[in-house]
């Protein structure tokens, strides 16, 4: 669904604010510290229950406030959704879909879908396993229940054996009270295993033919690297490995080890690429996470793009605005794109604004 319309009420330094949306392209453009990330931020955590720059919610509101207040109407061939939420400093946060209070933030996953491209989310080819294990658990649960389903019973049922290590380190529990999660960890994790196997395999179909057409002379590929088992391989090696995860307090087998190498000519990226190279390889990921979602789901995210035109050369800006052109046209839908900038030229140059497109521009202003 695309958003029409979005209303905060002291949202970091947006005291009182009101943004209606294009179906096509919207612009944000201002200072630094005029408000622009916090509008993303704001239907990020409508979106999927949280910032993308923080975890702490709290963050968000005002200073001189104590509690904020984000409401959005999402809108798409007559459905509509209206979301609310409320982030107290006292009670934290609260959130209502269509009027109903939303008690898990996996109940908001897959319906009013966005896809963020932002400084913050650097991470992904910059920062540890764990950075990009969340990034494609969060892609494959908007896709698909059954994969969210087999990733909350994988991490509960680790966290309950987790917990029984430490039980049996301390003489608390015998070996058998250990043993009681070692075949269900094993069933949740083989489960897992395959599930991102295959996922990732369609992933990285979609991550070549949008490097691509992006630039032939790119030489990308995603390495999806595991220690898969069936159940009872599994079985095993936790059996094997059961006196170094006592001594360390953790199960050091499984899915939560796992990690994605983003390959660029070559090279791992994260050990030998360049600024420049990074913040390519982050937009290529970003824009097949778009592709991938629509694939699988037939809907079209919502593009939500941070100082992306600041942070590149025109030619490019111009490489990534032809690659979504491309997709609209054979997808036959536009891609709602809002975009924060400081410079209004650097997006006009970009051919994002085109005669194409509908598309609406706000200032702010510190």
């Amino acid at each position: 669904m695309a958003i029409h319309r979005l209303n905060l009420i002291s949202l970091r330094n947006h005291k009182e604010s009101e943004f209606s949306f294009s179906p096509g392209v919207t612009v944000i453009w201002g200072e630094n510290g005029s408000g622009k990330t916090a509008v993303l931020e704001a239907i990020n955590t409508l979106s999927f229950g949280q910032s993308f720059k923080t975890h702490r919610q709290r963050e968000l509101i005002n200073t001189e406030k104590k509690e904020l207040f984000i409401r959005g109407e999402f809108f798409t061939r007559g459905q509509e959704d209206h979301v609310a939420a409320k982030i107290s400093k006292i009670s934290g946060q609260a959130i209502k879909l269509n009027g109903k209070n939303v008690h898990k933030r996996k109940d908001l996953l897959g319906r009013n879908i966005v896809v963020v491209l932002s400084p913050e989310e650097q991470d992904i080819t910059k920062g540890p396993p764990i950075e990009r294990r969340k990034f494609f658990d969060r892609i494959f649960s908007i896709v698909s229940p059954e994969y969210l389903k087999t990733l909350q019973g994988y991490s509960r049922t680790l966290k309950q054996r987790n917990s029984a290590l430490i039980q049996l380190r301390e003489n608390k529990i015998t070996k058998e009270g250990l043993e009681t999660w070692t075949r269900p960890l094993a069933l949740y994790g083989t489960r897992l295993w395959g599930l991102r196997c295959k996922f990732m395999t369609d992933f990285k179909v979609l991550h070549a033919k949008a490097s691509k057409q992006y630039d032939r002379e790119i030489k990308t590929e995603i390495i999806y690297q595991h220690h898969g088992n069936n159940q009872e391989e599994y079985i095993e090696k936790l059996e094997k490995t059961i006196k170094r995860d006592l001594v360390l307090g953790r199960t050091e087998h499984g899915p939560h080890r796992d990690d994605v190498l983003a390959m660029w000519s070559g090279r791992n990226i994260k050990t030998f690429g360049s600024q420049g190279e990074h913040k390519l390889c982050l937009i290529l990921l970003k824009l097949a996470e778009l592709f991938f979602i629509k694939e699988k789901t037939g809907k079209t995210p919502t593009l939500l793009l941070d100082d992306l035109f600041d942070k590149l050369d025109l030619d490019r800006c111009k490489s990534i605005v032809r690659l979504l052109q491309e997709f609209e046209t054979v997808s036959g839908h536009p891609v709602q794109t809002i975009v924060t900038t400081t410079d209004l030229i650097n997006v006009e140059q970009s051919g994002l604004m085109s005669n194409i497109h509908d598309h609406r521009t706000y200032h702010l202003e510190r």
